[in-house]
């Protein structure tokens, strides 16, 4: 079904039955522009306009929430290839996958990928559990990865200012690369039918990338030696979310969204080619992200209106060959408005959003004004 911002797909029972997850389900309907890998679990824009979100029931999601959801529970899914300016900047597709839910009942599962050929894999065990107006839901996912035996070689011509050519070859000796990563999600949901929805998750991620190194044989015109370089890097993030969803009339809604984030990292970084060179970096980011929009559905266009708040604060502290104190604090308030409809065969849309940003590195200000607006039309 055509509307004014893409379309509304309703997918075949046999679609259903021959799906395992989200990502096997949009692969069957083979969707303009974007290809979806169900191997990797991933989906790309062929095109390049910009990115693509998921959504499920009106919530943004991920690789979690896409692997755990049941194909045979979906209702429709409605695929928005004009967003306009509600989504921001830097969003060409929207997939929202609306699903009934069921009153009772629970679901366990799990997906495993491996490399058959190197050491590389990707595990994940979900479940859920309905009763009544609540559903509780779980993830926990697992990768990680060793490579011990890839090699390159480097060929450089560097021009010098006097016009000669000075040659300098690179080649990898014994190099080791690995990391292993953790994330696990809880969510609680709460709806009244479809007039009342809240949900509140809280995810955690610790990913380990440990000694990592390369060692390169040198030829440097007449001289030869060796370098070698070492990485290390740690980090966790904790992250917050809380959605609530309204239907105040049947053509009114009031949707709000809240995520907060807090980010730890500790990288450790070596190189050696004929001088040692070694800095470590304590880094901490917090960011809060709010969102309110409100949408009429009118009888010959929508028109929804919103305002998204954003606040991040980053410290770096740099340590070593490398000495330095990094604060940064970016805050952006974002206004939009926009009208959607449809003339016969034509579609339109309407709307125009304001940004007002102010950007602090250490004791340096700046701030300013952007306006965007948008005018389309497809038939």
């Amino acid at each position: 079904v055509n509307r004014p911002d893409g379309m509304t797909i309703y997918p075949t029972d046999a679609q259903k039955q021959a799906s395992n997850n989200g990502y096997s389900i949009l692969e069957k309907l083979t969707l303009a522009n974007l290809r979806i890998d169900n191997i990797n679990h991933t989906i790309s824009v062929v095109d390049n306009r910009g990115g693509v979100q998921i959504r499920i029931n009106g919530i943004v999601v991920g690789k979690q929430e896409m692997l755990a959801l049941d194909p045979k529970e979906i209702a429709k899914i409605e695929f928005i290839n004009n967003p306009g300016v509600r989504y921001g900047d830097g969003i060409a597709y929207v997939i929202d996958i609306h699903t009934r839910r069921s009153e009772s009942g629970y679901t366990l599962g799990t997906d495993i990928t491996s490399a058959l050929t190197s050491m590389q894999g990707d595990g994940m065990v979900y479940g859920k559990l309905n009763k009544g107006k609540n559903e509780w839901s779980f993830s926990y996912d697992m990768s990680g990865y060793k490579n011990n035996g890839s090699k390159s070689t480097q060929l450089a011509e560097y021009t010098l200012t006097d016009g000669s050519i000075h040659t300098i070859e690179r080649n990898d000796i014994e190099t080791l690369s690995k990391t292993i990563a953790h994330e696990a999600k809880l969510t609680y949901n709460w709806a009244d039918s479809t007039a009342t929805v809240f949900q509140a998750s809280l995810a955690g991620s610790l990913s380990n990338a440990p000694d990592n190194y390369r060692i390169k044989d040198i030829m440097d015109g007449i001289r030869h030696y060796r370098a070698t370089s070492r990485d290390d890097d740690k980090r966790h993030s904790p992250v917050l979310d809380l959605y609530f969803f309204r239907q105040i009339s049947p053509h009114q809604s009031l949707t709000a969204n809240a995520v907060g984030t807090y980010i730890s990292t500790q990288t450790s970084s070596f190189y050696d080619e004929g001088s040692p060179y070694q800095y470590d970096v304590d880094g901490k980011t917090a960011s809060l992200l709010t969102e309110v929009i409100y949408e009429n559905r009118l009888r010959p266009f929508t028109v929804s209106t919103g305002l998204n708040y954003s606040a991040k604060y980053t410290k770096n502290d740099y340590l070593g060959d490398a000495s330095s104190l990094t604060r940064t604090n970016n805050n952006r308030l974002y206004a939009f408005a926009e009208i959607k409809g449809m003339l016969g065969q034509l579609r339109y849309a309407l709307g125009s959003g304001a940004s007002y940003i102010h950007y602090t590195q250490n004791d340096h200000r700046f701030h300013f004004w952007t306006f965007r607006p948008k005018v389309s039309l497809a038939y």
